[in-house]
């Protein structure tokens, strides 16, 4: 694990995998990317932040057998399901601050991109932005919404939302590109 600075030498990583999955599945977090499931590569990519990392997801989801079965259930936090927005609220409140909230849905997210938000954010609520668009990654320090700001970084974050993003990442893995 890296160091982290002072401020965040307590952070927790929150991996949101309990959505609707409107418009690809909602078993989007356990799809398989490069030979397993999405939220695997996101759980395994934030041991290098923290090893507090909990699974949010929402009582009866149809992934939470499969869940159950890759993550201790001390790992598994719930949420209502009332959406992304209100569920990220209710999860970091839930494990405490600061929080690195990561979708389940980002297998393949640059170290470097978590840094600069880590190392960038000055304000409570930090999001990240992948080319100028929202990814669901964020940096939490309180839930004071009036202390927000966005960090940019120049990397493609792919993020799984549609079957043509999955057929393009799960291409990528096997051109060698990933």
């Amino acid at each position: 694990m890296r160091t982290l600075r002072k401020n965040l030498l307590d952070l927790k990583v929150v991996i949101m995998a309990g959505g609707k999955g409107s418009r690809l599945s909602p078993m989007k977090p356990v799809l398989e990317v490069c030979g397993k499931p999405m939220v695997l590569w996101v759980y395994e990519f934030s041991k290098q932040f923290s090893d507090k990392i909990f699974i949010a997801t929402v009582k009866g989801h149809p992934t939470l057998s499969i869940l159950e079965n890759i993550f201790p259930m001390s790992s598994i936090i719930f949420t209502e399901g009332r959406g992304y927005e209100f569920d990220v609220i209710e999860a970091v409140k839930n494990v405490g601050f600061p929080s690195l909230v990561l979708p389940s849905d980002t297998p393949f997210i640059p170290k470097d991109a978590i840094e600069d938000l880590l190392n960038k954010c000055e304000s409570s609520i930090c999001t990240l932005l992948s080319k100028g668009e929202f990814i669901g990654i964020s940096l939490w320090r309180s839930v004071d919404t009036s202390s927000f700001s966005s960090i940019e970084t120049n990397h493609e974050i792919i993020n799984v939302n549609t079957n043509k993003d999955l057929l393009k990442i799960n291409k990528e893995c096997t051109e060698g590109f990933i």
